[in-house]
């Protein structure tokens, strides 16, 4: 089965599963982790979420918000672990694709793919709008 684990600093991680769930409905096998928000240390959550929901069979990747941060580098001691994938910097584009997934369709290759493509998505909109402004005005030019 696939699982996916999305763990931040803070309560970001509710947040973007709480617009997951929004945008496509409550989905069942999508958890998140707030970290250092109680008085219950990170790396037992961690462990606990994985002893009680993943089995060996299943597929599980992880999103931590920033690369080599505290959350992210606890959650990096689990790379050893049978079929399982650490996303580093998560966003709404990548969680929404790795989410709609097919589990058959859940590889490395695949989810490298999602990854290259969600940086796409992060664009410095006023240049976009010049861009399309100039267009228009170009337009008119006839």
């Amino acid at each position: 089965m696939k699982k996916i684990l999305v763990a931040t600093h803070a309560r970001f991680a509710e947040g973007i599963v709480s617009s997951i769930n929004l945008i496509l409905g409550e989905q069942e096998n999508l958890h998140f982790i707030n970290a250092y928000v109680e008085e219950t240390p990170f790396n037992e959550k961690l462990e606990s979420f994985l002893n009680e929901n993943v089995t060996d069979e299943d597929k599980l990747v992880i999103f931590s918000d920033i690369f080599g941060g505290s959350v992210n580098q606890t959650i990096l001691r689990y790379l050893d672990r049978k079929n399982v994938y650490v996303i580093s910097g998560v966003n709404l584009p990548v969680l929404l694709e790795v989410v709609m997934l097919e589990k058959g369709n859940l590889t490395e290759a695949r989810l490298k793919e999602i990854v290259n493509s969600s940086k796409d998505q992060i664009i410095f909109a006023n240049d976009e709008m010049k861009k399309l402004h100039t267009t228009q005005d170009d337009d008119f030019d006839i």
